[in-house]
């Protein structure tokens, strides 16, 4: 739909296309635009197609796009965008969080992202991309030589890491637009008689998965004539077959043989305006197509070393089956506990943004009734708003302690000596204080420990905001932090002088979302304790607690 308004010529507007499936979402976007004095005209489409049909009919400065509406990703109406309207900006606004996988990939390929609970970010982001996008280059501009060969030395050590020839491929379609500045790439290998297109990156697609005779496409020119072909104009040399140019954006081009001597395939860049490539710019290209020939022949050596380490293994196991079993069912396990993190971590983060959705629209709703209708409403109206937006608070915590117990149980140790009676300091001075209780906080020297430095700290900023919350009542609100020796183990502790606990209870403490305190008396998630012990037994450790009704409690724990 479109958004007809009043004012200045259509010229005067800002053009806009938000890909949006949410119709309340849409509200909000165009309510914090206008919001910032921005003049603009939206059209707003909801599914695929349409947002294909907009792209090929209309004419808009700026695309702005949700992520994953009816399984289409960010990354997919970027690959649409750059098709239809190559340098076109776009910007991600989604309701995922910056830390989320799917923005974190958008933000690494330079899309612009802007979270749904941040929209007031949005026009400030609308600036500096249209500002960007003013100083783009005009016409076409090679790489400088200088640049582009300090690029090829980190193409190098790339090939260093790669074993396999769809690595090498994945590197060198990058690369070789990377170091020219060209428009679309490609790789070709020689597949007997016939050149195969096995991959490229290109503004608009290509040949990708096709095969052609070597004596009718300019690869094969160059793998048989063992030299670079640049054409400047594709449709005045007769080397090229123009009708497989013509449904392209190519213009121009320049190929060399991947291997002079006995060339096994090619590298292709093209260029949507005619030009004239450099000597410089061939140069580049054809060292590429060098260094790719060595990864190749390093990756052949490399899967032939691998295949005699297989060969020895394969005798090894003969000679001890039990091991063989052994390590078969280890690595079984291994495969099937990262398989089940993996699952995880999708599902926390897929229910986390289908969770903070409504959240946020509840809240941002509440907001506007209460700054549009302030002056309508009575103390009790006042009052529900309040309570509506104390509850989404408290669910929205919920939900980030979710994530936080889902990070704990997935995340990798990287361990590194600590020192945890610093650690501790900076946690109690970050913890809020209670008026009611003058807090004191005893932290030993020099309190040591190997292990990883977020995960600890996490552990310790539960262990601590607890003891201070069920001690808050008291007037001298006493919390410790020490360590201790116990059959030559060293065992950490947390001790407070606050409300206790029933040890008959003490088998639900580290239960998610299990309670042993009335959340009036002493409000929280649930999550916390679970959290800690997860991260204790990633590290090896145990812990657990000894307490007293109305007399503190103390939790210990071991790190190995």
């Amino acid at each position: 739909m479109c958004d007809e308004r009043e004012g200045p010529a259509m010229s005067d507007y800002l053009n806009i296309l938000l890909f949006e499936d949410d119709q309340d979402d849409a509200l909000f976007i165009r309510e914090t635009l206008e919001r910032s004095g921005m003049e603009f005209r939206i059209e707003v489409v909801e599914n695929p197609a349409s947002f294909i049909e907009a792209l090929d009919s209309g004419s808009f400065d700026l695309i702005l796009s949700d992520n994953g509406i009816m399984g289409y990703s960010g990354l997919a109406a970027l690959e649409a965008v750059r098709g239809k309207r190559p340098g076109g900006p776009l910007i991600a606004v989604s309701g995922l969080s910056a830390a989320d996988l799917q923005a974190r990939q958008l933000l690494e390929i330079g899309v612009p992202f802007v979270s749904k609970q941040n929209l007031n970010d949005l026009p400030n982001e609308i600036r500096k991309v249209l500002s960007d996008s003013k100083h783009k280059r005009s016409g076409i501009k090679f790489v400088p030589y200088n640049e582009a060969m300090d690029h090829l030395v980190e193409v190098v050590q790339a090939f260093s890491l790669a074993r396999s020839l769809e690595a090498i491929m994945e590197i060198v379609r990058h690369a070789a637009r990377d170091l020219t500045g060209a428009d679309g790439a490609t790789f070709v290998l020689r597949d007997g008689d016939r050149c195969y297109y096995a991959e490229e990156d290109a503004i608009s697609p290509l040949w990708k998965g096709q095969r052609f005779p070597m004596s009718s496409c300019i690869s094969g020119w160059a793998m048989l004539n063992r030299k670079a072909a640049v054409i400047p104009d594709i449709y005045s040399d007769e080397r090229i077959p123009a009708d497989a140019y013509r449904p392209t954006f190519v213009k121009s081009l320049v190929m060399v043989p991947i291997r002079t001597a006995d060339p096994v395939g090619a590298i292709g860049n093209y260029w949507a305006e005619t030009c004239r490539p450099p000597v410089e710019v061939v140069k580049v290209l054809q060292a590429l197509a060098d260094t790719t020939s060595v990864a190749m022949e390093n990756m052949q050596l490399y899967q032939d070393l691998e295949r005699r380490v297989k060969e020895r293994t394969v005798e090894l196991e003969r000679s001890n089956r039990e091991l063989q079993n052994a390590n078969t069912r280890m690595q079984t396990i291994n495969e099937e506990l990262a398989f089940l993190n993996e699952e995880l971590e999708t599902f926390t983060g897929a229910v986390s943004h289908d969770l903070r959705a409504p959240l946020r629209k509840i809240s941002t709703f509440a907001e506007m009734i209460e700054e549009r209708c302030a002056e309508n409403l009575d103390e009790k109206g006042s009052d529900y708003l309040r309570r509506i937006r104390s509850s989404t608070d408290r669910m929205s915590d919920l939900i980030e302690d979710l994530l936080l117990l889902s990070r704990a149980v997935c995340a990798p140790v990287k361990r590194e000596m600590i020192d945890l009676s610093s650690l501790a300091r900076e946690v109690a001075a970050d913890l809020p204080a209670f008026p009611e209780s003058k807090a004191e906080f005893i932290i030993g020297d020099r309190i040591t420990a190997e292990g990883d430095l977020g995960l600890l700290r996490t552990v310790l900023e539960n262990l601590l905001s607890n003891a201070l919350k069920f001690a808050s009542k008291r007037a001298a609100a006493k919390i410790e932090f020490g360590v201790q020796k116990d059959n030559g183990r060293t065992v950490y502790f947390v001790r407070d002088n606050g409300a206790g606990f029933d040890m008959k209870q003490a088998e639900r403490l580290f239960v998610p979302f299990q309670r042993l305190h009335a959340a009036v008396d002493f409000p929280g998630t649930g999550v916390g304790l679970a959290t800690v012990q997860r991260i204790v037994r990633k590290h090896g450790g145990r812990i657990w607690a000894a307490a007293a009704v109305d007399a503190g409690a103390t939790f210990y724990f071991t790190l190995e």
